[in-house]
């Protein structure tokens, strides 16, 4: 072995851990990350489903009548001329 891979070697062993505790951390930290994003995938699914199983209300019908009652002018119903005059 040449002396830089001993010195890397030794330098290894001496900080190991050091290093075996960062490669843990990052570790836990990849999965906390995974375990969120999942989550939040899930949760916009459920939400997502739960929004189309919802029973849309029915469009109001009030307007439409007062328009009908109110409808001097035949804009709803307008009738073409009979040509008598």
């Amino acid at each position: 072995m040449s002396q830089a891979k001993v010195d890397a070697r030794k330098a290894y062993k001496k900080n190991r851990k050091e290093i075996l505790a960062k490669e843990k951390a990052k570790a836990s930290v990849r999965k906390a990350v995974a375990y969120i994003a999942m989550l939040a995938i899930l949760i916009a699914v459920g939400y997502s489903f739960y929004l189309k199983m919802q029973p849309k209300p029915e469009a109001s019908t009030e307007t439409f009548y007062y328009l009908t009652q109110q409808d001097a002018y035949g804009i709803l119903n307008p009738s073409l001329p009979t040509g008598t005059d």
